[in-house]
């Protein structure tokens, strides 16, 4: 597989309005209703008036406006024009088109950074300098909020095998099924050139020299209540989990067995020795 960057120009318009994760609430609510793991993301971020917020790989530029309205002052950050083009107008902060790798801010810049969804479209070698580049923008006490595409040992490597063996089983015995879908779609092949287990994701930290806890999440479902409260839409397109399959699903995400089950992961992360 090449080691090139994947090309700015396969992160069109439509890809970030209809394509790109959170697509149906941003078609929904424009940039006020986040998207599950952006809703998650603000929490661990704990964003207050006064703070200085980078996000880097900003696409539509929800972030931006959700840290605004928290008090905080954002800039964001993309490398293809498309999204940039969004961001300017959903964000409401500055935005600036660079290379993760090489960030046009001074030194000690911010207090948190998000890098959400970008991980898995870099190789490791990126990944390395961005990470340094990361480490020289925070000011002392910041930290970043990393949340990961998908998990690598999830569908993709290991339970799509299992459900296409039950669904040809099934099917064999008359049963209406339907096969499940394709583990990797043509989105995933071109873009998710670098996609992550919990455990690339500690060797990551490892090799570049940072502390990051790796937390398993849920399906969304078991996390509508926390994200969205009582008030939330009548039309938000995730439903609940009933409370019962809430908690198990909860409990899975605790357990031994959730670098295998769970979708993706977030971490928060520092430079090692930081506090």
């Amino acid at each position: 597989m090449s080691s090139e960057p994947v090309a700015s120009d396969g992160y069109t318009e439509e890809y970030f309005r209809s394509a790109c994760g959170g697509a149906e609430f941003y078609a929904l609510y424009g940039p006020r209703v986040p998207k599950p793991q952006l809703a998650y993301a603000l929490r661990l971020g704990e964003l207050r008036p006064g703070l200085s917020v980078l996000d880097v790989g900003c696409g539509r530029g929800e972030l931006l406006h959700l840290a605004g309205a928290a008090g905080a002052t954002a800039v964001g950050t993309d490398y293809a024009e498309a999204a940039l083009r969004l961001a300017r107008d959903n964000g409401g902060g500055r935005v600036a088109r660079c290379d993760a790798k090489a960030l046009p801010f001074a030194d000690a810049s911010f207090d948190r950074v998000f890098l959400l969804g970008v991980v898995d479209h870099l190789h490791r070698w990126e990944l390395e300098a961005c990470f340094a580049e990361l480490a020289r923008v925070l000011r002392p006490g910041g930290f970043v909020v990393l949340h990961n595409c998908a998990n690598r040992l999830h569908y993709k490597a290991l339970t799509y095998a299992a459900r296409r063996r039950a669904a040809a089983l099934l099917a064999g015995l008359g049963l209406p099924v339907r096969a499940p879908s394709p583990p990797r779609s043509e989105e995933d092949e071109a873009m998710h050139v670098n996609e992550h287990s919990a455990g690339d994701l500690r060797r990551l930290f490892d090799a570049v020299g940072w502390d990051g806890a790796v937390e398993p999440m849920p399906n969304y479902k078991a996390l509508v209540a926390e994200l969205y409260g009582p008030d939330r839409p009548a039309d938000l397109p995730l439903k609940a989990y009933p409370a019962w399959r809430a908690a198990l699903a909860k409990a899975l995400a605790r357990s031994p067995a959730a670098g295998l089950t769970a979708r993706e992961f977030f971490a928060v992360a520092r430079p090692r020795g930081r506090a």
